[in-house]
């Protein structure tokens, strides 16, 4: 899980968008969170476990064209 953390982690960091990992209550906080910071539109919305841990990938369309999926922890 750490080095999934990582890797996500600079992944984010290495983008122009350069969002941080962050960490939400619920899967429309994390939605609505990563739509204001990218100004993307969310196309879906998943919860799922990694690492033994509940996450929420969240699909957005990119102002840019771009597809990409984020994925939040749930705490």
């Amino acid at each position: 899980m750490k080095y999934t953390f990582l890797a996500i982690t600079l992944f984010l960091s290495t983008t122009l968008l350069s969002l941080p990992t962050y960490a939400a209550q619920s899967l429309s906080e994390a939605a609505e969170s990563v739509k204001q910071r990218t100004g993307g539109r969310i196309l879906s919305t998943k919860t799922s476990q990694s690492g033994g841990q509940r996450v929420y990938k969240i699909k957005v369309l990119l102002p840019s064209g771009k597809v990409q999926t984020f994925t939040v922890n749930a705490k």
